[in-house]
């Protein structure tokens, strides 16, 4: 039993989970949270939402025949075609164990029911990028097509916040603000025409889109009353070491609006040229910007200055980490994952643990997945990326991350 855990309030519930009684503990965390959404504080609560969105991703995941086949193999043989006398026989253990992090055999072992909920019908998704979306290829948004996917097979939608991929996060709150009126990109990244505004939605921000979001939630209070809960995606909450030494670089370089200049600035922070298709609105770029609200002094400022305020929001978020190795990074990314080993043997070559949760009563860690920073967005980069660079084929099941997270808050009540 999570005896460390247990108070007063989930007592019971916790004895419900020992004895596998899995439906009264859903309904009965559903009914606290009804009762009162600063329940998620209790810490019992967040590790019953932890272990059930765990539960929901590997019941989903296991579905995906080719994330199961990479996984039930040994990692250095996964790519190569293996008898089935070396490969891993159940399906939930080969996950768990190759796309999570310190998951313990009890988790992947219990037999949870699949998702308590009725339909989802009047929530949307609102997606918020990260630093350089869209520039490293044409396609390397976040979830390019497993938001889609999730539309044509569900019914749930997405917009997407056409956040600008190189400017500071007070200035992307326009952004937001216009993805609240209805404006911005489709699940498939395409302009929207005909805006609608979304009504209630839940939001998801991938790396500099987490800050984004929490600039924004501190910002603009009129539209709190639609955000139903807020998912930080290897969010760059704590800002990265990475960005002190870049932002020390950059600091004093003049800024031009030209694609040659851009590229050129912006190779020195990817380790890559960038991809010209995705260089828009050249004229509000500042990469000085960007850079230095991903620096951990600031982001650090940021979060004491307001975490009474967020944490005293009806909001609750929702932290995905990630961890990996040197040796699992593309080699443009394998000395930055060097040197944060020195901080934190399990980041994810561009964030440590810390950095990416929000240090509030309101934030839950649902999961630190085995990948990395790109991993848990991106689909596989182009041939002629992976031809130059290992480690961009990206098999974290982020369809299955995606579908547990909208079950979850649908099971917990958040969203209808």
């Amino acid at each position: 039993m999570h005896t460390m855990q247990i108070t007063e309030l989930t007592r019971d519930l916790a004895k419900h989970e020992e004895a596998g009684e899995y439906l009264q503990v859903i309904e009965g965390v559903r009914e606290l949270l009804g009762l009162n959404p600063q329940t998620f504080k209790d810490q019992w609560i967040k590790g019953w939402i932890g272990r059930r969105w765990r539960d929901l991703f590997l019941q989903e995941a296991v579905k995906d025949k080719q994330a199961v086949e990479f996984a039930s193999k040994p990692p250095l043989l996964a790519p190569v075609p293996l008898p089935s006398m070396f490969k891993k026989t159940n399906p939930r253990q080969a996950i768990a164990e190759r796309f999570l992090k310190d998951v313990p055999n009890s988790e992947w072992q219990a037999e949870m029911p699949a998702a308590q909920y009725d339909t989802i019908e009047n929530t949307t998704l609102m997606l918020c990028g990260g630093l350089v979306t869209g520039l490293l290829h044409a396609e390397a948004h976040v979830f390019p097509v497993e938001a889609e996917r999730l539309y044509q097979e569900r019914g749930w939608r997405t917009i997407r916040a056409d956040v600008h991929p190189m400017r500071s996060c007070e200035a992307n709150e326009a952004d937001i603000v216009a993805a609240f009126r209805g404006e911005g990109l489709d699940a498939q990244m395409r302009r929207i025409e005909n805006p609608i505004p979304p009504g209630n939605v839940f939001m998801l921000g991938y790396s500099k889109g987490s800050p984004d979001i929490l600039s924004f939630l501190v910002h603009h209070p009129e539209y709190l009353g639609q955000i139903k809960g807020v998912f930080t995606w290897a969010g760059a909450i704590g800002g990265s070491h990475t960005a002190d030494g870049v932002h020390d670089q950059i600091k004093d370089l003049p800024t031009e609006g030209s694609f040659e200049y851009l590229s050129t600035l912006l190779a020195v922070i990817t380790g890559a040229m960038l991809n010209q298709v995705g260089l828009q609105r050249l004229d509000e770029y500042d990469v000085a910007g960007a850079i230095y609200d991903l620096r951990t002094d600031v982001r650090e400022a940021f979060n004491k200055k307001h975490a009474e305020y967020l944490d005293s929001l009806d909001i609750p978020i929702f932290a995905l980490t990630g961890a990996t190795t040197p040796l699992e990074v593309p080699s443009v990314q394998f000395m930055d994952c060097v040197r944060l080993s020195a901080y934190d043997a399990n980041n994810d070559m561009q964030l440590t643990q810390k950095q990416a949760i929000l240090p509030i009563g309101m934030n839950t860690h649902i999961a630190m997945a085995h990948a990395h920073h790109w991993d848990v967005a991106y689909t596989p980069f182009p041939l002629a990326m992976r031809a130059v660079t290992p480690n961009l084929e990206h098999r974290w099941p982020r369809y299955a991350a995606l579908v547990a997270n909208w079950e979850l808050l649908a099971e917990l009540g958040l969203i209808d």
